[in-house]
Formats: C-alpha cells, sequence, structure tokens
C-alpha cells in the first residue's frame, strides 16, 4: 500500500508540473501536399496548411522558410490560443519551372514541437515554346540571345575552351556576322553564311587561355560586324586552376574570419574600410591568384599573396573617394589554389550620404 500511495503521489505531481508550465503544441491537419499536374501559363497555385493549438499557451509563428525562392510562404502572424487554429499559406510559381517539384516549408515557432516541415509537390506542364523565348535578349543589331551576352561559361587554365552558341536572326533581313578585330587568342565563326531572316545561326569560339586570361573572371568587348555595321558584344569567361591529381589532405586551404562587413552610413569624401583576416589551415603553400571587386569603385590591398601553413594574410577593402552617394553592396572574390574554395566571396556593404 505505501509503494501504491508513493506512485499516486508522483503520479498527482507530474499533473501539478505539466499545468505548472504553459506549452504550446503545434499540430497540423496534414504536413504534405500534392498539386498534381498543373499548367505552367496558369499562374501560381496555393495551398494552405492548417494547425491547431492543442497546448495551453498561445503558439507564435517566428520564421518560415522555403527550400527555394520560388515558394512563397505566408503564415499566421498574430498568436495562436489555445484551442485556435492557424495557418502556413505555400505559393509555389510554375513559371520557367517545368517538370516535376517537391519542396519543403520548414516552420519555427515556439511550440514544443518547435520545427515543423511541410511539403509540397507536384508536376508543372511546360507551355509552348517560341523562339523569343528560348532567344530572350535581343541586341541592337536584331540578332537574339540565350544570355545578355556570349558567356563562354569557365575554363581550365592553359585549355583552348571551345563553345557553340545560338542566336536568332530577328533582324527582318539576311545578315552576314563577322568578328573583323579579334585578338589572338580568341577566334569566332558564324554558321550559316549568310544567316537568313527568321532563322537559327551559331556562333563558333575559340579561347586560349594560355594566350590570355587571368584567373577568375574575364570579360571584354568584341566588335561584331552585320552587314557591315559595327556593334559592341559582351564577352565573358571565368578562368580556374587545373585541380587534377591534388591529394586534399595536403592541399591548401583558405578560410577568412569574417565574410560579411557593413560599413554602415558614412558621408561623400569620407573613406569606408574594412581589413579582412585570410589564414590558411591546409598542409602546403595557398597562393592568392587575384583579388577583384564586382564594384569599381572599392579598392582592395592585399599584404601579401603567398601563405605558408598556418599563416594569415590581410585584405584591405575600402571606399574610393569618388565614390558617387547611394547604397553600396560589393563582392569581392578571392581566386587561389585552395582546391574546397577556389572563389572565395566576400561581401561589403553600407551607403554613402
Amino acid at each position: 500500500m505505501a509503494i501504491m500511495r508513493k506512485y499516486f503521489i508522483l503520479f498527482v505531481l507530474l499533473i501539478v508540473v505539466s499545468t505548472a508550465y504553459p506549452q504550446a503544441v503545434m499540430e497540423f491537419v496534414t504536413t504534405s501536399h500534392d498539386f498534381g499536374n498543373i499548367k505552367e501559363t496558369d499562374g501560381p497555385v496555393s495551398y494552405d496548411f492548417v494547425f491547431k493549438n492543442t497546448g495551453n499557451a498561445p503558439i507564435i509563428l517566428k520564421n518560415v522558410e522555403s527550400s527555394c525562392g520560388c515558394t512563397s510562404p505566408q503564415w499566421t502572424k498574430q498568436p495562436v490560443l489555445p484551442g485556435k487554429t492557424g495557418f502556413v499559406k505555400a505559393t509555389f510559381d510554375p513559371k520557367d519551372r517545368p517538370s516535376y517539384f517537391d519542396k519543403t516549408i520548414t516552420v519555427t515557432s515556439n511550440a514544443k514541437n518547435s520545427v515543423a516541415e511541410l511539403k509540397i509537390k507536384g508536376n508543372v506542364e511546360p507551355k509552348n515554346r517560341t523562339v523569343l523565348d528560348d532567344y530572350p535578349y535581343e541586341q541592337p543589331s536584331g540578332i537574339r540571345l540565350p544570355f545578355d551576352h556570349l558567356s563562354l561559361i569557365s575554363a581550365v587554365k592553359g585549355d583552348l575552351k571551345q563553345v557553340e552558341i545560338k542566336f536568332y536572326n530577328n533582324s527582318g533581313k539576311d545578315v552576314k556576322i563577322l568578328f573583323p578585330k579579334l585578338p589572338d587568342y580568341l577566334k569566332i565563326t558564324v554558321e550559316p553564311e549568310p544567316v537568313k531572316s527568321k532563322s537559327v545561326g551559331v556562333f563558333n569560339i575559340e579561347y586560349n587561355t594560355v594566350l590570355k586570361g587571368e584567373y577568375g573572371l574575364n570579360t571584354e568587348i568584341v566588335e561584331m560586324s552585320v552587314n557591315g555595321k559595327l556593334y559592341p558584344v559582351r564577352l565573358s569567361i571565368f578562368i580556374e586552376e587545373d585541380f587534377n591529381g591534388i591529394k586534399m589532405s595536403t592541399a591548401p586551404v583558405i578560410e577568412v574570419a569574417k565574410k560579411y562587413y557593413n560599413f554602415g552610413t558614412v558621408k561623400r569624401g569620407q573613406q569606408a574600410g574594412f581589413t579582412y583576416e585570410i589564414t590558411n589551415s591546409g598542409k602546403s603553400t595557398l597562393k592568392i591568384h587575384r583579388v577583384y571587386s564586382t564594384d569599381e569603385n572599392i579598392g582592395t590591398q592585399l599584404s601579401k599573396n603567398e601563405l605558408g601553413e598556418g599563416e594569415t594574410a590581410y585584405l584591405k577593402v575600402f571606399t574610393n573617394g569618388n565614390i558617387p552617394a547611394g547604397k553600396i553592396s560589393a563582392i569581392i572574390s578571392i581566386i587561389s589554389n585552395s582546391p574546397i574554395n577556389s572563389e572565395l566571396k566576400l561581401r561589403f556593404y553600407g551607403e554613402i550620404q
């Protein structure tokens, strides 16, 4: 009897403790939804995931995130009282996303089950594409490209990069296309000759990285002649180091103490700056090939470009004196022989008044 009495007292104490500490409990009616087959042309589709607070304290949804930008969640912003319901709305935009999709929405709250995962899936039936969809960027010459410039993507240093880029002649007439003033490291031929109106042609491009090309992103303007008239066209290529045969256990490893820096607000004419600390945590010499910024108004200064094992270099990033007023958001690229992160990106941002 004494033992039964002890168990009874313990049971009562557990009930008292559980009621003494209020706790929210979030229970979803369903945690997954299949949209089935949807058409790309029909626009966004939505589904409300409804939950009930079965606890004894209000639920507050702290954050809702999707696994990709194509899913836009909305949710109950006010506290959900015990016994009441709330929702998380998942909206999927099928535009330019044909084929099957399976996305996750992560819900974070103050509930006992503080993290919940919701799933949406389905299949997007593609729209009937036109040549204008496949070649959306029209040049002043009437030539339409799949991208806003001639992108050779990437190449390993020392290679001869060969690329075929298709284009569409939307000028309304047959055209003869030439590239009359190319440097010796670049060759571009065009097929067919001439290119008929409302038809597809091909740029055959060769870029010799032995003769030209720094590590990292290289961009330049080339002149394209269309029926004798010259038009500027931008061309880009990203040149990488050849890491074939590299032993990862003995390779250099680039690390940075802080990747992002907000310099706040400064007046025009004043200089804002920050010094990033770069360390080699690998087992061989780290070589920094190149440092450059996406913003020409942001300068950089590197203390040294070769770091032994455990050594640190200092990269000073700063605004130039003639920088115009407005918000600044620059990406600083560090190109090195670290195979794990051969392009380390830093962010330097703020506002000039």
